[in-house]
């Protein structure tokens, strides 16, 4: 069955954030020529001298995961960096978490921040030589964050779509560089996509399916997001294992974080905290 006589079409490939967008910056950063490097040279003696910047795409959503990293080459005085998303209308005077629509995690105090100047405690702070990453699983509608690799828990539920990847810097001296995808992950981003595939394939491999409205809307939801073994045992509970084998380069093709290779393109605050 070709993806056309299954009502499915290929969809055209999605931009995913490469580089910071120089275009539009916050407060006193320096934007390095590689434009993954940035550092703040201003005093960030008031909570409007916020330098953030954005990625220059937002974040994709064809795909279950989307990430990206930091990691703090400098603390500079105070260490008040934040990583996060937000829109694309987002001040960038301010710390993501801080405006309605953004999220973050911040440095200096280990807190998050979702629209509001006030922080929860979530995590243990950051400074020189951490990797911070930030994720959004896009099938459950939440952000979480890592530290040197470690994921931890869940920070922000039933989040906001078109969100851009944001960092946020507010003391001199603070320099990060972002990784989104160019290189390997700290984070096992490829082990915990394997490990949703596996679930979400043992949970269909249990369920009895047979063909019809309801198969062919999970089918859609399993081909947007790439699930492309799931897909085949879902087909196969049917009675329709060819379908999977037809459009199994497809959805191989929308992987949760891009190529397989860490190819997610996936790659800082305080003030209020």
């Amino acid at each position: 069955m070709a993806l056309e006589s299954s009502g499915l079409s290929a969809l055209p490939e999605e931009p995913v954030p490469t580089e910071l967008n120089t275009a539009a910056q916050g407060h006193s950063l320096e934007v390095l020529r590689d434009k993954l490097t940035v550092r703040y040279t201003g005093e960030g003696r008031h909570n409007s001298d916020v330098g953030a910047i954005q990625a220059n795409y937002p974040v994709p959503q064809r795909r279950v995961v989307y990430y990206f990293e930091i990691t703090v080459l400098d603390q500079g005085e105070h260490g008040r960096i934040a990583i996060g998303f937000a829109t694309k209308d987002f001040k960038l005077t301010r710390q993501p978490g801080w405006e309605p629509n953004s999220y973050g995690y911040h440095g200096d105090d280990g807190k998050k921040f979702g629209a509001s100047g006030k922080g929860e405690d979530y995590g243990p702070t950051y400074g020189t030589g951490d990797t911070i990453g930030a994720g959004i699983h896009l099938a459950k509608q939440e952000i979480f964050f890592t530290k040197n690799g470690t994921k931890l828990r869940t920070a922000f539920r039933n989040i906001k779509s078109g969100l851009l990847p944001t960092l946020g810097l507010h003391s001199k001296g603070e320099m990060v560089q972002v990784n989104f995808g160019q290189k390997p992950f700290r984070f096992d981003l490829e082990g915990m996509i394997s490990d949703e595939r596996a679930a979400h394939q043992a949970a269909v491999e249990r369920i009895p399916i047979s063909p019809g409205l309801t198969h062919h809307v999970v089918r859609k939801y399993l081909l947007h997001y790439g699930y492309a073994d799931t897909l085949r045992a879902f087909d196969q509970a049917a009675g329709m294992g060819s379908c999977a084998e037809e459009e199994e380069g497809a959805a191989t093709s929308m992987a949760v974080d891009g190529p397989e290779t860490n190819d997610a393109r996936g790659a800082d605050s305080s003030g209020a905290g």
